[in-house]
């Protein structure tokens, strides 16, 4: 881990009050010249220019008059969750949009909070739900028949992000493209910065043990599957990552001999 970027998440981690803080934080985890002053200020720019008495369908609007959109071909580019670069090409991934209508409306004086939807981050301003990848409300009932079309389970669906838990799932974002696209080393230095939020995250260990596997490291596959098996919030989780455990020692074994 880079020492000043852990400052900076570690201080964020302290009064994680504001998403737009968070996210900065992770455009510089991705890109340590990422342009954090700029985009302070230019979230300021944006709600002045939309306006002072702008509700949640306006606001919207007004984002989209001003060229915000979805990143289209482009939405799984891990760029999408540098939040300074969203706000220069003004395209993006359901979440950094939302990052920024959420920073917009509470420059206004809005009660705005994200929302943990599966797949699909959502944004509530005031009682006003908003899909931020289509600049426009949305409603409850349209995203209950979303899920039931993707076989997705309701709970928890609904349950409002706090800034820390955007900075993880941004991250989460960025790490998923490194290990699609074989860069497991970057993969396992972004979870180094989500173990400082989730520390005790069983998934996250064992993603780690995959991600050093790819690498051929079998130590390092035992170590995290060690500190799994310790994470494990059930037994059964508990007993199934003991068997790969088991399974990662032999393969250690062998290797050393």
């Amino acid at each position: 881990m880079n020492a000043q970027l852990q400052k900076e998440l570690a201080g964020f981690l302290e009064a994680p009050d504001d998403p737009v803080e968070g996210a900065l934080v992770v455009a510089r985890i991705i890109d340590a010249d990422a342009d954090v002053d700029w985009a302070r200020e230019e979230i300021g720019r944006l709600a002045a220019e939309v306006g002072e008495g702008a509700e949640a369908a306006t606001l919207a609007a007004r984002l989209a008059r001003l060229g915000f959109t979805g990143a289209g071909s482009r939405y799984y580019d891990a760029e999408n969750n540098r939040l300074d670069h969203v706000l220069r090409t003004r395209q993006g991934i359901p979440i950094s949009l939302g990052v920024i209508m959420l920073g917009v409306a509470r420059r206004l004086g809005l009660t705005a909070a994200g929302v943990n939807f599966p797949r699909h981050f959502l944004v509530t301003i005031g009682d006003v739900l908003v899909d931020p990848y289509a600049m426009a409300p949305t409603t409850v009932e349209n995203c209950r028949a979303w899920l039931k079309r993707n076989d997705v389970r309701e709970e928890d669906a609904f349950e409002e992000a706090a800034p820390v838990d955007i900075a993880m799932r941004m991250l989460n974002n960025v790490r998923n493209v490194a290990h699609e696209r074989g860069d497991f080393a970057l993969s396992l230095d972004l979870s180094d910065y989500q173990l400082m939020i989730v520390p005790n995250s069983y998934a996250l260990r064992t993603e780690r043990a995959d991600a050093w596997l790819a690498l051929e490291a079998p130590e390092m596959v035992v170590a995290e599957l060690e500190q799994a098996v310790a994470a494990a919030p059930t037994k059964r989780i508990a007993e199934r990552l003991r068997g790969r455990l088991d399974r990662a020692r032999r393969l250690r074994k062998s290797a050393v001999h």
